[in-house]
C-alpha cells in the first residue's frame, strides 16, 4: 500500500471517529461555511427573498414564512432539522383549524410544506447550507374532495343566505353570480381591473394559476353589471380593479379593492348559515364546480375544459387536437345564461 492510500485510510479514521462522512466534509468546503460565518437568520433570510417571488406565489408561502419566523426568526438557517420544521407544519394546520371551524387543516399543512421546501431550496442554491432538512418533509395525503356542483335547490338557498349574512349585498351577489358565470378562480375576480373588460367581443381576461391569463366570454348582463359596479365605486383607469369594497369599515377602505380575507370571511358565514355548507366546504371554488358542470352538461367535456382554462395535457394527445374554440365556449355561455352572444357560432 502506497504512502498516500495509508494516509487517506488514517485521514478517514479520523472523520469517522469525529462523527464526520466524506459527504459533510464536501459539503463544507462546498458551501465554504464555518463556525465564524453561520449564515443569515431565518428572519433576515425571509426579508431578503420574499419580495423576489411572485405576488401569487409569495401570498401562498408568505404566511407560512412568517409563522417560521415567529417561532424561529434568530435561529440561522442551519440550526433547525426535520422535527424543528414538522413542528412548524404541525402548528399552521392547528392554525387554520382554528381559523377555519370544520377546517382539516391539510391544505394549509401541504402549502406550508411547499414554502419550507421552496425556502431551504433557495438557501441550498445559494450555498447557505450544506443540508435541506424541508426536503425531507411528507405532504399530508390528500382527503377525496368533497366538492361537487351545487343542485337548483342548493342554490336557491345560497342566494337566500347571501341576503341575511352580507354586509354588502351588492358586491357579494355580483361576485358570485360572477363565479356562477365565468368559472373563474377566486384570483380571476381579485385581479379583474376595468382594462380587461373588452366591449367589442363581450369578454373578459382573467388572470389566474401559475400566472397564465385566457379570455372568457360572459353574458351582456353581467359584462354591464361589472362595468357599473367597478365605476361607481371609484373605478376609473384600465389598471384599476373592478370588484370593490362600498361602505367603510374602517372608514379607510372605502373603494378599495376585493382582498382575499373577504372570501374567507363571506364563505365562513355562509357555513354557519347553510347546514349543508359546512360539509362540503363551500368556498368560490365550489361555484367554479357548479359552473363547469353546468356547461359540461350542456356543450360537452371539451368545451367545459376550455371555459374552465385546463391545461391541455391534462386530456392528452388527443386533446390537443380536440380542443373547444372560444366560439364554443361563447355558444355554451349563450345557453346556460339565455342571452346572445356575439362570438357564438
Amino acid at each position: 500500500m502506497t504512502t498516500d492510500a495509508l494516509r487517506a485510510r488514517a485521514l478517514a479514521e479520523q472523520l469517522a471517529l469525529a462523527g464526520i462522512s466524506p459527504e459533510d466534509l464536501l459539503s463544507l468546503v462546498t458551501t465554504g461555511l464555518s463556525a465564524d460565518e453561520p449564515g443569515p437568520t431565518l428572519a433576515q433570510y425571509v426579508a431578503r427573498i420574499e419580495t423576489q417571488y411572485k405576488e401569487s406565489t409569495r401570498a401562498t408561502y408568505a404566511t407560512h414564512w412568517r409563522l417560521l419566523v415567529e417561532c424561529h426568526g434568530e435561529r440561522h438557517l442551519g440550526d433547525l432539522d426535520v422535527d424543528d420544521l414538522a413542528e412548524i407544519v404541525a402548528e399552521a394546520g392547528r392554525r387554520a383549524r382554528r381559523r377555519r371551524p370544520g377546517c382539516s387543516g391539510r391544505s394549509a399543512e401541504e402549502n406550508c410544506v411547499a414554502a419550507l421546501r421552496a425556502l431551504y431550496r433557495r438557501a441550498r442554491k445559494a450555498r447557505l447550507v450544506a443540508f435541506d432538512p424541508a426536503g425531507e418533509l411528507e405532504k399530508p395525503r390528500r382527503h377525496p374532495s368533497r366538492r361537487r356542483a351545487l343542485c337548483a335547490a342548493e342554490l336557491e338557498e345560497l342566494w337566500d343566505a347571501l341576503g341575511v349574512v352580507s354586509r354588502d349585498p351588492e358586491l357579494d351577489m355580483l361576485l358570485v353570480r360572477f363565479h356562477l358565470e365565468s368559472g373563474a378562480r377566486r384570483a380571476g375576480a381579485i385581479g379583474l381591473c376595468l382594462g380587461d373588460l373588452d366591449p367589442l367581443r363581450q369578454t373578459i381576461w382573467l388572470h389566474e394559476k401559475f400566472e397564465r391569463s385566457r379570455e372568457q366570454p360572459i353574458s351582456a348582463s353581467l359584462f354591464q353589471a361589472l362595468v357599473a359596479h367597478g365605476e361607481s365605486r371609484g373605478a376609473t383607469g384600465p389598471r384599476d380593479p373592478v370588484f370593490r369594497y362600498a361602505t367603510p369599515d374602517p372608514p379607510a377602505r372605502a373603494g378599495r379593492p376585493l382582498t382575499r380575507r373577504h372570501y374567507n370571511t363571506l364563505f365562513s358565514q355562509l357555513q354557519g348559515a347553510l347546514a349543508w355548507a359546512e360539509r362540503m366546504g363551500l368556498c368560490a371554488h365550489v361555484l367554479r364546480h357548479t359552473a363547469g358542470t353546468a356547461i359540461e352538461r350542456l356543450a360537452g367535456q371539451a368545451v367545459a375544459s376550455a371555459f374552465l382554462g385546463h391545461a391541455e395535457a391534462g386530456r392528452g394527445t388527443t386533446g390537443t387536437y380536440t380542443k373547444a374554440s372560444i366560439h364554443e365556449v361563447a355558444a355554451a355561455v349563450a345557453r346556460l345564461t339565455g342571452e346572445p352572444h356575439p362570438l357564438a357560432t
